[in-house]
């Protein structure tokens, strides 16, 4: 402790001194904050001899010696707004692209030629010169899957001094995260989203040998009309029994910020996420089992009591900070505004101090325009409270930290605060009224590279923990240059990465019970040290996915350790969005250190589902979006297994829609601003903006009635829907919002933009609509055959009224109102796929069906109750069959509407007792027929609103998503996923095309099963695939192979296990039953 007591004193002094002069206190730190390799000396002496900035210059200005000597040498400026990166990676490898991109060495003529294809604005090319584009449908996109210069190599170890070299640079080939990386300059728009596909994430690359095939055409049965049947065939007891309904798998994002285990009780803990809809999780039995306790927005920070197994503490940077003082029963808020209350400020960082446990330490920057990866710096302030989170004063600001991440309160002196984020390390012994500046060199000239200038990138620390047992250990995680130790309390600090193989770190934390024991999370794993820092070791093994960021360690425990997946922790860390198609996250548990892992996240999932899709074409596919998640889930397999596209353009996701050809195109809209309508190319795993294009074909009479408001292409659009028949055609409408005040949408009233070009361009199309009124064009459906033939949808959905159905026979040159018979105040519409005259509007007041194209309406609701249906979804293979909600149950017919009955068996419908009026009764009762304060959504029942009730492509899986409470306005109602299956499943053909050897061989299955991911593999000769469906549901599949590929008899494997098979002229056959997804192998015996 002497030598602590003397590092605590230099620093003291150091501050005394700084505040009685008019020198800024950083610029006294700057003197004796680092050695490149401190000596002994220097770590029981201040040297006031300045530092040489050679020693550790983030950026070399000299010519490197391993730049090629060549007459020949261009000029053209090559950096990241010129030429893609990751492309370049791949002519001439990572150390050489990183000198020239990032250190101004020359290129030469030939690397210059190479390379032209990588020019930004170009399509990328495939090795033999065309342009790239061998996806598989429906392929990963895991940017987590090892690529070829992913692997460990001898000179990709960070070296012990602080000098920075070529090859300290991440050799994870895990920069493509960033959104500058492979797109800039008109490829962004101004918000930084992408506007063009050429920005999508880089595929996965496949081990040498293996070839990708192409999925070109499915084929579904001819649809027809089954035999019709007016009542229930099937009961169990007195319930119809036709359909059994059952939960699907939890649909896990993955979206983790924190965890934190209780030091007074381990078996308690929790876990905060990113999402306004889902924020923080209890386990009271050692992360076995969870529960959603409370909900207001994004956590930024979680803190428990020391000594008190009841008080937790969370930062929200929407809200204001909460508390708990009574074990997650209930929480308030003790300091910031919430959103009702305006002058909402983020709040980061929170901590406790475990000496004085009645201290409590805060951060909040002071702009709520802005929340992390702030660069230049931004203020940030100081909140202490004294009485344990009860009550709070802001105590000081730092000029220089912008956001705060991690905040630790010296363990024997809770006067000296340390803290990490934007603005790097930095240190107060005065709650905040003085502040030390970045005590880390290195980062302070990372900081200052005219690269890191030029894109706002700050010297970002994410974690930071001190020593349990030595004060004068301190490690402190970098996002972009590794790990940083100091062993003299901070004077002076190393850059130490050995045995780390990314240097994009997380969170940090020392064992409690062992100081020793360090843990670690980064972009790819987690790693422990075993020398308190020294060194480290990756524990990823076992892993399903390696994006982290929360980790917890238990108090007496070091090898009982639990980690969280985060494919982006966009509000705190937004360059470090993980882009691109995952699987695997969730909430992980290691008993062992780290050499084995297990899911430990049972009861966390997205508890807000509103919207869903399904491909029309393609099985069990299924598409689900959050009330307000960050991004897309994605279920190949009818809901057993999920995967998650992370793009904050599906913010608060509206509508799926989706070309009927291969490869298909991927179209939603959202409520992000610029980002209300999107598209993807890669099956989901990137999505890029077309709002810029809506806003370059509005209507001159739009502008003359003044319709666009002031401000940037903030529109709220919502229905969208391709032509069948040709994907070029694509029609969106927009919402006018008046059920949300806070929010500012630049497009008054309701517009029909049609784009003939497949995205590329949006001309408005409204004549005979009007465009004025205060409604929502919610659905839009297109003729299977004709897509001039289109008809567009009004509802309440978060507007004012409704105004029926419009409808246009000549491609949107005109459009007529189809109303007569119907009650306007609709709510979804739907078209039999063998007859496009019949049509189906779910309305306020019922069904409503006509046979003539919606020239006359007929009330066709026999057997539901009188009241509002909310959404249907019509069987694409017998149009007989439909199903509807209603407010408070599910109905289905097999007659085509004549008569409905009740299929609610296994559903969880909420108890009838509790039933309040809904808003629509209410209103009702008091004779008034304004059903404008609705938002579409408060029926007061188990559902909730349209696009929760989806079938899949071959009518043999129902979804809807089920309310836990009639309280629409309740944050910690969820909204959960069931799904029912029809068996037996039927049988679609699969069309593949794969190149080998050069030349193109065609593979067809015929299967019950979905069909995807199909790779060949040259060297072994095997052909897999993966093959998914409904848990326990049977498939019977016929694989017919070119004997150029495979010849003679040949053997099956479903997940590495022989299974029997029969070889025919048609090909070979196989059973399987599903388990979700699993992976074929076919090869020759």
């Amino acid at each position: 402790m002497q030598k602590v007591a003397i590092n605590l004193l230099l620093l003291f002094s150091i501050l005394a001194v700084s505040c009685a002069s008019s020198e800024p206190l950083a610029t006294k730190i700057d003197r004796t904050e680092e050695t490149t390799q401190p000596t002994a000396t220097s770590q029981q002496s201040l040297d006031p001899t300045p530092i040489p900035t050679n020693t550790a210059s983030p950026v070399s200005t000299e010519t490197s010696s391993k730049d090629p000597v060549d007459n020949n040498e261009v000029t053209e400026e090559i950096n990241e707004s010129t030429y893609d990166p990751n492309c370049m990676v791949k002519v001439l490898g990572r150390s050489r692209t990183d000198d020239i991109v990032y250190f101004n060495s020359k290129i030469d003529q030939q690397e210059l030629l190479s390379v032209q294809h990588c020019k930004l604005g170009k399509p990328e090319m495939g090795n033999n010169g065309e342009e790239d584009r061998s996806r598989d449908d429906d392929r990963s996109r895991d940017d987590d899957k090892p690529r070829d210069d992913d692997k460990p190599r001898d000179d990709d170890r960070a070296r012990d001094d602080d000098r920075p070299q070529d090859d300290d640079m991440p050799r994870d080939d895990d920069r493509y995260d960033n959104v500058e990386w492979e797109c800039s300059g008109d490829q962004k728009d101004e918000s930084g989203l992408p506007k063009t596909p050429y920005c999508n994430v880089p595929p996965v690359q496949l081990p040498e040998g293996v070839v990708a095939a192409d999925l070109t055409n499915v084929t579904l049965p001819v649809a027809k009309y089954e035999q019709s049947f007016d009542t229930c065939q099937v009961y169990q007891g007195e319930k119809c029994a036709e359909l059994n309904w059952e939960k699907v798998t939890d649909v896990q994002a993955g979206e983790f910020v924190e965890i934190k285990i209780s030091p007074v009780d381990p078996n308690i803990m929790y876990a905060g996420v990113d999402s306004n809809d889902m924020t923080m999780y209890r386990s009271l039995d050692a992360g076995a089992t969870w529960d959603l306790v409370h909900v207001t927005g994004h956590v930024g920070a979680l803190a428990l009591s020391p000594v008190d197994k009841n008080i937790a503490i969370y930062t929200n940077l929407e809200w204001s900070v909460q508390a708990t003082f009574d074990g997650g029963e209930s929480w308030e808020s003790v300091v910031g505004f919430t959103a009702d209350q305006g002058n909402v400020i983020p709040f980061t960082a929170i901590q406790f101090s475990s000496q004085q446990p009645n201290i409590v330490y805060a951060s909040a920057l002071q702009s709520g325009d802005t929340r992390g990866g702030i660069w230049p710096a931004e203020p940030a302030d100081l909140y202490k409270s004294i009485d344990s989170g009860k009550t709070w004063i802001k105590t000081g600001t730092c000029l220089t930290c912008s956001a705060i991440d991690a905040i630790v309160v010296m363990p024997d002196n809770p006067e000296l605060i340390w803290v990490a984020g934007d603005g790097g390390v930095q240190y107060t012994t005065d709650d905040g009224l003085n502040w030390s500046g970045n005590v880390i060199t290195y980062l302070k000239e990372v900081a200052n590279s005219s690269k890191n200038i030029n894109e706002k990138i700050p010297p970002k620390v994410m974690g930071l923990d001190i020593h349990p047992s030595d004060p004068n250990i301190i490690l402190a995680a970098s996002t972009t240059e590794g790990m940083f130790r100091s062993s003299d309390g901070g004077l002076t600090w190393e850059r130490i990465n050995n045995g780390l193989t990314s240097l994009k770190l997380h969170h940090v934390h020392f064992a409690p019970s062992n100081g020793n024991v360090a843990y670690v999370t980064s972009h790819d794993g987690i790693f422990r040290s075993d020398d308190s820092g020294k060194s480290w070791r990756d524990i990823s093994d076992g892993l399903a996915y390696k994006f982290l960021t929360p980790v917890a360690i238990h108090p007496t425990d070091e090898n009982i350790i639990y980690i969280g997946t985060a494919t982006e922790v966009y509000t705190t860390h937004p360059k470090h969005k993980n882009r691109g198609m995952h699987k695997g996250e969730g909430l992980y548990k290691s008993v062992d250190g780290g050499e084995t892992w297990n899911r430990s996240d049972n009861g966390i999932y997205e508890a807000k589902i509103v919207q869903m899709g399904n491909h029309p074409i393609v099985p069990f596919n299924l598409w689900v979006g959050g009330e307000s998640g960050r991004g897309n889930f994605f279920s190949p397999d009818a809901g057993d297994s999920w995967w998650f596209s992370p793009s904050i353009t599906s913010h608060y996701p509206m509508v799926y829609a989706f070309t009927y050809d291969f490869p298909y195109v991927i179209y939603t809209t959202g409520w992000l601003r610029t980002g209300e309508l999107t598209a993807s190319t890669d099956f989901g795993a990137s999505w890029y903006v077309l709002t810029h294009e809506i806003e370059a074909g509005l209507s001159e009479e739009t502008y003359n009635l003044g319709l666009r408001l002031d401000g940037g292409a903030d529109f709220h659009l919502h229905g969208v829907a391709v032509a069948p028949s040709d994907s070029d055609v694509i029609y969106v409408g927009s919402v006018h919002d008046s059920v949300y005040p806070d929010l500012t949408f630049n497009l008054d009233g309701a517009h029909i933009f049609k784009s003939s070009d497949a995205g590329k361009s949006f001309k408005e199309m409204s004549n005979g609509f009007p465009i004025e009124t205060k409604t929502s064009i919610n659905s839009i459906i297109v003729h299977p055959t004709n897509p001039d033939i289109a008809y567009a949808m009004t509802s309440l959905h978060e507007t004012t009224t409704a105004i029926g159905i419009y409808k246009t026979t000549n491609g949107a040159e005109s459009w007529f109102e189809i109303n007569d018979g119907l009650d306007e105040f609709t709510n979804d519409l739907q078209m039999d796929p063998i007859d496009p005259e019949i049509l189906y509007a779910a309305t306020e007041s019922g069904i409503y069906k006509s046979t003539n194209g919606g020239q006359k309406w007929d009330k066709s609701s026999t057997g539901i109750p009188k009241g509002a249906v909310i959404d249907m979804a019509i069987d694409p293979i017998n149009p007989n069959v439909l199903y509807a909600i209603s407010a408070d149950d599910i109905y289905r017919t097999q007659n085509a509407g004549k008569n409905w009955y009740s299929v609610n068996l296994g559903l969880p419908l909420l108890e009838p007792s509790s039933k309040p009026l809904s808003a629509q009764e209410k209103l009702f009762g008091k004779l008034l027929l304004d059903r404008t304060q609705t938002g579409h959504s408060e029926y007061g029942g188990t559902f909730a609103q349209d696009r929760t009730l989806e079938i899949d492509s071959t009518g043999k899986v129902i979804f809807v998503a089920v309310k836990t409470s009639r309280n629409d306005r309740d944050k910690n109602s969820e909204r959960l996923l069931y799904r029912a299956i029809l068996t037996p499943l039927i049988s679609l053909v699969y069309e593949f095309a794969i190149k080998v050897d050069g030349r193109v061989e065609n593979i067809e299955v015929t299967s019950q099963s979905h069909i995807y991911e199909m790779t060949f593999n040259t060297n072994s000769k095997e052909l897999s695939f993966m093959a998914g469906g409904p848990k326990g549901t049977n498939s019977s599949t016929t694989v017919s192979i070119p004997n150029t590929l495979l010849s003679g008899q040949l053997e099956v494997l479903v997940d590495g296990i022989r299974v029997p098979s029969s070889n025919g002229n048609d090909g070979v056959t196989f059973d399987l039953i599903h388990a979700g997804s699993s992976q074929v192998t076919i090869k020759a015996k």
